[in-house]
């Protein structure tokens, strides 16, 4: 394998102040999010608090099925969205006024990871003497603080595989392309911490994809792959994908053993919970509910239908995965969300996997690969024993984030060749994501408020304003902040996609072959404006000692940092 010469660029004081705006917007829509939706508006958000509370109050963690409900919880379900929240009472009054259990609450067949943390932050905030309401706020605010760093995460991924901080940039503004990611992020519900642990996987990965071999990154992939898997199953491919990344990315005899520190790791720290399943209930994930795990046959003659089944899939996934608001009862437009999944699966599909990019791309590929067999398996497997087509939901998949932004990177780079088409795809892709954040709040909002007509009326307003735990004033603030952060951020990244970076060059890993796709690269890639702005100005290089040029590490900030990880002062700068 020859050695390529290759770029990263410096951080420039425009990018950094553009992925800052767009990280703070994006937090504010997550908080928007958060005060929008009524209270248990969200999939299983009610089961979730329900679930949170009682582990505060001391209730344990009983075996899958055997918890219940509050009669509280189903009290405070009946007043969300009659009572003004100024006169609902306390926790500890709810729980005086409707003492008991009621129906099934199936959270406890996930592992208590996230609700011990909602427990700890409920005692923090006196849960018993606030508004039971405020209680429920105060845990999606935590569940807004998890994933606020979502965009910075996948825009380091992005930046490091791809080489391109324009790139970078659009991919970190592009996940407000995905408002159920917002929806959902900011309930209270244990699938958050997974969305940016998978992306946090994704970028550690991409940093060994491009030759780091530091034990501090090997460290961190085995410690972000362990808390993931704590938390919830969809977790649970993270494991082999890192495991095999590392491996694949390596080099001699070594790679093995850092492949064993990457499944060792979790299987010791963090695994005891899948093992006690199997070994218990002689399954990795016990039903939750009594009714999925009663067994139904299919009527004589009949069997189950593969075609049904894939059109549900596809449907309910593409549905609830792009904006499906709600307890899924308001969806998004279907041309929207047609439109998205065909362009969106179809350039990846086309264009992410060409030759240059192969390796890269197809070992991002195997997180994804690896999900939907394990969903597909699930479903199949309850369908055939319930003769029901259940557990379906787009959520599930958002562990996929990071690759799929990733992925969606490298085949629209490729897709796109022309400098100044590159450029409008940019702009467009930035200014589309946050019109589709807008969208998406008004398809919730006509949902909760306005029983789903296309109207904005006083009454819908008035009862958003009423019901919402923030109040009138409160909701105004942060829908007018958020707004104005969306505008900065539009406009802070348009001017930094114009602005070209400050270039560090440095000799390329010979690892890296398939990153040093030209196509892939600003600097190198003749069709780029980055490359036309490098040829016109005035530059003077630094030239590095023959000794020093040994070709054999990579950037990051000016940087250059040895196959041990060890950083090295960049010996050629272009100053």
């Amino acid at each position: 394998m020859h050695r390529h010469g290759s770029t990263l660029t410096r951080a420039s004081g425009r990018e950094r102040l553009a992925i800052t705006a767009i990280v703070l917007a994006f937090v504010a829509v997550l908080v928007v999010w958060a005060s929008l939706q009524p209270v248990f508006g969200s999939p299983d958000e009610i089961a979730h608090w329900d679930a949170a509370v009682q582990l505060a109050m001391g209730h344990g963690w009983p075996d899958p099925a055997h918890l219940r409900l509050l009669s509280a919880t189903r009290a405070a379900q009946a007043e969300g969205m009659s009572f003004l929240q100024t006169d609902r009472p306390t926790l500890e009054a709810l729980l005086a006024a409707a003492p008991g259990n009621g129906s099934t609450n199936q959270m406890t067949q996930h592992p208590p990871t996230w609700y011990a943390m909602a427990a700890g932050l409920l005692h923090l905030i006196g849960y018993m003497h606030q508004r039971w309401d405020v209680d429920l706020f105060a845990l999606r605010l935590m569940n807004v603080a998890i994933l606020g760093t979502l965009p910075l995460v996948v825009w380091a991924a992005v930046r490091r595989l791809t080489r391109s901080p324009r790139t970078a940039l659009v991919a970190a503004a592009s996940l407000l392309l995905i408002p159920q990611v917002g929806f959902i992020g900011s309930s209270a519900t244990n699938d958050t911490p997974v969305i940016i642990l998978g992306a946090v996987v994704v970028w550690l990965v991409c940093r060994v994809l491009t030759g780091d071999r530091g034990i501090v990154t090997l460290v961190a992939l085995a410690l972000a792959t362990s808390a993931a898997v704590a938390f919830k199953a969809t977790a649970l491919p993270l494991v082999p994908f890192a495991v095999i990344a590392v491996i694949v990315a390596g080099s001699g005899w070594s790679r093995w053993l850092r492949g064993a520190v990457v499944l060792v790791v979790p299987v010791v720290t963090t695994s005891w919970w899948w093992v006690r399943n199997v070994l218990v209930f002689h399954t990795l994930q016990p039903a939750g509910l009594p009714q999925s795990i009663q067994t139904k046959a299919f009527p004589p003659g009949e069997g189950p239908d593969v075609g049904g089944f894939v059109n549900t899939e596809w449907n309910r996934v593409t549905n609830s995965f792009w904006g499906q608001y709600g307890l899924l009862a308001f969806p998004s437009s279907p041309i929207v969300i047609a439109t998205l999944s065909v362009v969106a699966i179809g350039v990846v599909l086309v264009w992410g996997f060409r030759r240059g990019s192969r390796r890269n791309a197809w070992l991002l590929a195997v997180l994804p690969l690896f999900t939907l067999a394990a969903g597909l398996q699930n479903n199949w497997s309850t369908y055939l024993r319930t003769t029901t087509i259940g557990g379906i939901q787009g959520r599930y998949y958002f562990v996929l984030i990071g690759a799929l932004a990733v992925l969606s990177a490298i085949a629209w780079r490729r897709f796109v060749r022309v400098e100044q088409d590159r450029r409008r795809l940019g702009r467009t892709v930035v200014v589309v994501s946050a019109l589709m954040t807008l969208y998406g709040w008004s398809v919730a909002y006509r949902g909760y408020y306005e029983e789903f007509h296309l109207k904005v009326t006083w009454n819908g307003l008035r009862t958003l304003t009423h019901l919402t735990p923030i109040g009138r004033e409160g909701f105004a603030l942060v829908a007018g902040g958020t707004l104005l952060l969306l505008v900065v951020a539009v406009a802070l990244t348009l001017s930094a996609l114009r602005t070209p970076p400050v270039v560090t060059v440095v000799g390329a890993d010979p690892a890296l072959d398939d990153a040093a796709d030209p196509a892939l690269d600003d600097a190198a890639d003749p069709a780029s404006d980055d490359a036309a702005f490098a040829d016109r100005r005035p530059t003077h290089v630094v030239s590095a000692p023959p000794a020093l040029d040994d070709r054999s590490g990579e950037t990051t900030g000016g940087e250059t940092v040895s196959g041990h990880g060890e950083p090295q002062p960049d010996p050629r700068t272009v100053l």
